[in-house]
């Protein structure tokens, strides 16, 4: 993967990985075996559908990669980035016995950023009648997640927030020098 170059980044705070192009990306979704029982699957706190976003990488459908890893995770962009993948789904991800596993943590981010920066707006799935209202206080992470999960369930959700933007560590959690 790209990284900013040294000279650029010590005069930004921009990620220092650049993350996959669209030919890395299927490259190394090419890899993958497409295992009939995924072991990476059963390393992933989420249960995502490793084996099925990655093919449609592969198959360069971005939009449908996207939508997959969705099912299963309301942050991929965020996850991709910081899950500890190589202590979890990589690290049992066949490939990685007699050499390098596949790169499922920025696959995943490439899926996600591919979305935001094509202005995909991904239609959620809609619960016929609301069972309830949730609120919830604090949009970091966890809110987030949570507020994404009861929608799906059909809940009205109302977020608050004591500060000026959602996002919580996602937003405030590293200084702005």
């Amino acid at each position: 993967m790209a990284k900013q170059d040294v000279v650029d980044r010590i005069h930004n705070f921009y990620e220092v990985a650049l993350g996959y192009t669209e030919e890395q990306a299927k490259r190394e979704a090419t890899r993958c075996l497409q295992c009939p029982n995924p072991r990476c699957v059963q390393g992933c706190p989420v249960n995502i559908d490793i084996p099925a976003f990655i093919k449609e990488i592969k198959d360069g459908n971005y939009r449908a990669s996207a939508a997959k890893l969705k099912e299963f995770n309301s942050l991929p962009a965020v996850c991709g980035r910081v899950c500890p993948q190589e202590n979890q789904c990589q690290e049992l991800c066949v490939l990685g016995k007699m050499g390098d596993p596949i790169s499922i943590g920025r696959l995943e981010r490439f899926a996600a950023d591919w979305e935001r920066n094509a202005g995909v707006e991904l239609p959620e799935k809609q619960v016929e009648g609301a069972t309830g209202k949730v609120a919830i206080v604090g949009s970091g992470p966890a809110g987030l997640t949570v507020a994404a999960d009861l929608i799906k369930q059909g809940h009205e959700v109302v977020m608050f927030e004591s500060l000026h933007y959602a996002g919580g560590v996602l937003m405030y959690g590293i200084p702005q020098f």
